[in-house]
């Protein structure tokens, strides 16, 4: 009998409240048809979004994080273990105080990560910040149209 197991990977979604992540999680799985889990108070994620899709044979674990500073400690159990993260950034507001902790806390242990600079439809343009190292894949998106996510979620899975 083969007592190997598959490899899992787990994929976090972090950033600010309101930056996007509710609904890059949506549209990464909606667009394949899968359902999300989310718990939600007055439409702010306030413990975890939960999906899951296999993608080129492998499942493909999904979790998105509530952006708001008294939600640390679910941040926290949900990066335990992860493969790799997505931030991501609302281009119209720039890098915020939450998402310099993440990225630091990101860069620290050495996570693989890419960023989305999230809303492009309201503010587009770049993303700089002297907390993003340099060879992090920014990827320009607009999550309530699905410009960028499915192809920035294919750059991450290439460096986890």
């Amino acid at each position: 009998m083969d007592m190997t197991r598959k490899k899992v990977t787990k994929i976090v979604i972090l950033g600010s409240a309101d930056s996007g992540k509710t609904t890059v999680i949506e549209t990464l799985l909606n667009r394949r048809e899968e359902k999300v889990t989310k718990i939600e108070c007055n439409g702010t994620t306030v413990s975890l979004d939960y999906g899951n899709t296999v993608i080129n044979g492998e499942k493909v674990h999904i979790f998105g994080t509530p952006g708001q500073e008294r939600f640390k400690f679910m941040r926290e159990i949900l990066t335990t273990n992860l493969s790799g993260a997505i931030v991501v950034v609302d281009n119209s507001v720039g890098v915020t105080d939450m998402d310099i902790r993440i990225l630091e806390t990101l860069n620290g242990g050495n996570i693989p990560y890419v960023v989305f600079v999230n809303k492009q439809d309201i503010a587009p343009g770049d993303l700089e910040s002297e907390y993003i190292k340099p060879n992090i894949p920014l990827i320009p998106t607009t999550a309530t149209t699905g410009k960028g996510i499915q192809e920035g979620l294919e750059v991450l899975l290439k460096l986890v």
